[in-house]
């Protein structure tokens, strides 16, 4: 039987929560998961269970990715916000609108811009 352990990089995983890299993890061939995909892991940083985010060496979703969307906002309780879900922001000179949609999901910036949470009338 053939091992598939050698001659792999490890996948990365980023905590959604502190935002740190945690323990890497090398998967067989059979096993691997898309770049991006989020993960329950153990946050040595936290010192708890939390989602984290896998980076693999050649996916389409990279550290870049994850820093950015993190720095952003778009991790709430651990689960990234799909677009499609996010407010819809008018105001073009704020670096949380990306595409006309407010990545900071999780209110880490108030821009003053934004309704406020519970705000149906925005």
């Amino acid at each position: 039987m053939k091992n598939t352990y050698f001659n792999k990089t490890p996948d990365l995983f980023f905590c959604t929560k502190c935002g740190k890299q945690g323990i890497p993890i090398v998967r067989p061939t059979s096993k691997q998961r898309e770049s991006g995909h989020l993960k329950k892991l153990y946050c040595i940083y936290c010192k708890e269970e939390n989602n984290h985010v896998e980076v693999r060496d050649k996916g389409q979703y990279t550290e870049r990715d994850f820093k950015l969307e993190y720095e952003l906002g778009r991790f709430v309780n651990g689960d990234r916000i799909e677009i499609k879900n996010l407010m819809k922001c008018s105001k073009n000179n704020c670096k949380y609108n990306l595409d006309g949609n407010c990545w900071n999901a999780n209110h880490s910036y108030n821009c003053g811009h934004k309704p406020e949470r519970g705000d149906v009338n925005g």
